[in-house]
């Protein structure tokens, strides 16, 4: 079965791109049905990264980083994440967060222009304290005016922030305007960051009522989709119709990703909850305590499903586990010349499916 190609229509380019790099900014070890509605066989666990991204614009000389992953300091400083974990019998492990990969590599935390949040929840915001007050800080729609946001704890005992991040601090919250004119791309309301087509942030609520994701360009006509938790597990969007499942998986997702190898994909339709159309149905559904608004959460998913079938856009989920062998991480900046062959996409696309091998592989 070939690949439909996606009538996405992607903004135009007005000459300037970002250099993006990806950090592995720590990880989470918990049940499967924390992010996802009834597991697969075998399934019964996620590892799952959390990705922060260095988005730089040498044009204008600024720098942004959008996640910020979980702070080091966790158990110390953010006692309901302490609570959340063991209640679900999870752990959290960070060995280097990001000012520490910032350190490491010689960026200076001075030079952070801006630091974007998808959303409030603490495996995305990182520790924003360890950064000077010139960071401003971005967030989205209704962010400082709900309780779980802002101000944070000690100031609003029902955050989930820290308001130490926002003390002395610019936090921009933003507006994505709700007239007939204001730019829509795959339908979300859309923000040119820098006015010059190379980072556009978009409104994509569901997940959160403050949740939005970010295009950068990493190309004259190549993007990267930085999706937060527009989905937690690539199951959520693929297959879809534009993203069918082909009939021979190359290369096999129980293989190393450069590898000449392949598997049927028929091995995989006992665990589908559609057996008959499972080529063009996603095999998950995320968890219903992931989701704040399910007619927006379904608008945000129906775009990240558009992006991802466009052969011009690289989608990564923030906690997407079957990117790590696929991509190059910080200090390089690996989510430049993705489309370059081999495509990331390419070797990236169906790797998800190895969380499923003992239930097909039965071992």
């Amino acid at each position: 079965m070939s690949e439909v190609t996606s009538p996405l229509p992607l903004p135009a380019f007005k000459g300037s791109t970002v250099r993006v790099s990806v950090m592995d900014a720590g990880h989470l070890v918990a049940p499967s049905a924390i992010f996802v509605q009834s597991p697969k066989p075998g399934h019964d666990t996620v590892d799952v990264p959390t990705y922060s991204f260095l988005v730089e614009n040498e044009r204008v000389g600024k720098k942004v980083l959008f996640e910020l992953g979980i702070m080091k300091a966790w158990k110390e400083k953010l006692p309901h994440l302490v609570s959340m974990v063991q209640s679900v019998g999870g752990t959290i492990n960070v060995t280097e967060d990001v000012p520490d990969k910032l350190n490491a590599a010689s960026v200076s935390l001075s030079s952070i222009n801006f630091a974007i949040w998808s959303h409030h929840h603490p495996d995305h915001t990182g520790d924003l304290t360890l950064f000077p007050t010139s960071t401003s800080l971005i967030v989205g729609p209704g962010f400082k005016s709900h309780p779980s946001t802002y101000p944070g704890q000690p100031l609003g005992p029902n955050a989930e922030t820290l308001h130490e991040a926002f003390e002395g601090r610019e936090v921009i919250e933003l507006d994505f305007g709700s007239s007939a004119s204001t730019p829509k791309i795959a339908g979300l309301r859309a923000i040119d960051w820098f006015d010059d087509g190379s980072f556009y942030l978009l409104e994509a609520p569901g997940h959160t009522a403050d949740h939005i994701m970010a295009l950068a360009r990493t190309s004259a006509d190549k993007f990267v989709l930085l999706a937060g938790d527009g989905a937690h597990h690539c199951g959520e969007i693929r297959p879809t119709p534009l993203t069918p499942l082909p009939d021979t998986i190359s290369p096999s997702p129980f293989e190393p990703p450069t590898s000449a190898s392949s598997c049927p994909s028929s091995l995989f339709q006992s665990i589908h909850p559609s057996p008959e159309p499972f080529r063009i149905t996603p095999f998950y559904e995320v968890a219903a305590h992931h989701i704040d608004d399910p007619v927006a959460r379904r608008a945000t998913l129906d775009a990240v499903k558009a992006f991802d079938a466009s052969p011009d856009v690289l989608v990564v989920l923030t906690h997407d586990a079957s990117l790590l062998d696929v991509l190059e991480f910080f200090p390089k900046a690996g989510l430049v010349g993705w489309e370059k062959q081999p495509s990331r996409k390419d070797m990236g696309r169906w790797r998800f499916l190895q969380d499923f091998r003992k239930g097909v592989l039965k071992e």
